[in-house]
């Protein structure tokens, strides 16, 4: 059995694709050694690092109704329209968000993990300091204080708190908060660190929804294994993705997308990583579509599947180690 660490990138509703992709990795014989997030990315990672198998987390994915993440509290049920409204208003954001935190909650800790320590991954070889040292990063927009947080790597330092006792599940919901779609999730923090006793999580795709680099070595000894990406979208060329900004409209979506993405831009530019990533084709779906069809999720997963097969059919260790790994 092989050994690659993994990096999955965010995409809400569309997140079957990823979980077709790893099926694929897993399939071929890959064992994933670390795994690190955003959003959607978080979530299948999480559900991986916990000892799922790929295939028990495509079952669960395909049988979990994805409108139940769509909650509101009990007093907006006949009116759903106004618990949306409120939630805006008041929340920032449409939906409470406890659905999916219930259901990450509860099928983690059906393999026991349930908090941070429970993810801890003896690691002497590795080039990551042993407090760092876990199955699971997940991305987080700290938007308290504008920053970004690589749970549970930045609980110490960041937010003062110890990282072993604190919830995975939580952390996860926090970095599929979508804006304005998902309400905010508070994080506990130490004061004197964090200028509160707590700060807002949101969409950690905010600030990275990619991280690809999170595992790469950063002292002069070579990799021990790859780290693989896997991305929601088709390979595309400088070429195909200019924009005339013909309009108003248009002009405003191409400043919202360059805010988003420009933090990875630099990765998906740099040959290095784009040989190591899987881009998995999800066009005609919509990351917040969370009523996903069973047609939509077959598509979906077999997308990524597909994907992978046709990376792994063309990925040589060696070829890649040759040409981007000179130390």
């Amino acid at each position: 059995m092989a050994t690659t660490d993994l990096v999955l990138e965010g995409g809400g509703a569309k997140l079957p694709g990823l979980v077709g992709a790893v099926e694929s990795l897993a399939a071929a014989g890959y064992d994933f050694h670390r795994i690190a997030g955003t959003s959607a990315g978080a979530i299948v990672g999480a559900l991986a690092a916990s000892g799922i198998s790929a295939d028990e987390v495509r079952r669960r994915v395909f049988e979990q109704d994805f409108a139940e993440f769509e909650d509101l509290s009990p007093a907006f049920r006949i009116t759903p329209w106004l618990g949306k409204v409120q939630g805006l208003l008041f929340h920032k954001g449409m939906y409470l968000g406890d659905a999916l935190r219930d259901f990450l909650a509860e099928t983690l800790a059906e393999q026991g993990v349930r908090t941070w320590g429970d993810l801890r991954l003896p690691d002497p070889g590795s080039a990551i300091p042993p407090e760092r040292s876990y199955r699971l990063v997940v991305i987080v927009s700290d938007v308290s204080r504008g920053r970004m947080l690589r749970l549970p790597w930045d609980y110490e330092d960041s937010l003062g708190v110890e990282a072993d006792g604190q919830s995975v599940a939580e952390a996860v919901c926090a970095s599929a908060a979508s804006p304005f779609f998902f309400r905010p999730r508070s994080l506990p923090a130490r004061p004197s660190t964090a200028g509160g006793a707590s700060v807002l999580g949101a969409d950690g795709g905010l600030l990275s929804n990619f991280p690809v680099d999170v595992f790469d070595r950063k002292d002069s000894r070579p990799a021990r294994w790859p780290t693989f990406g896997v991305m929601l979208s088709a390979r595309r060329t400088p070429a195909a993705q200019w924009r005339p900004n013909a309009s108003t409209f248009e002009y405003a979506r191409s400043l919202l997308s360059t805010m988003l993405n420009a933090h990875d831009r630099r990765h998906i530019d740099d040959p290095s990583v784009t040989e190591r990533t899987i881009f998995v084709d999800t066009t005609g779906h919509s990351s917040t579509d969370f009523d996903l069809s069973a047609a939509a999720k077959h598509d979906l997963i077999a997308s990524g599947r597909t994907a992978g097969e046709k990376f792994l059919a063309g990925w040589d260790w060696q070829e890649w180690k040759d040409r981007f790994d000179r130390k």
